[in-house]
């Protein structure tokens, strides 16, 4: 996906919508957060971690 594709994708939906992201794995989604966004070599990267998770993605029963 390009930069383009994701920002047309967005505009044209209600701007105070919140935003949820998702992992899929083996047919599961599990809620996730954003972390960072970057540009680095060229391109743009997009770091998500898991919901109620601590700087470095480790979860704990006690965040929730």
């Amino acid at each position: 996906m390009k930069v383009k594709e994701l920002v047309e994708r967005l505009n044209s939906t209600d701007t105070n919508e919140p935003v949820v992201l998702y992992f899929l794995t083996d047919y599961n989604l599990q809620e996730c957060e954003l972390e960072t966004i970057l540009e680095l070599d060229g391109r743009i990267e997009l770091t998500i971690k898991p919901v109620y998770s601590d700087d470095g993605g480790n979860t704990f029963p006690s965040l929730r």
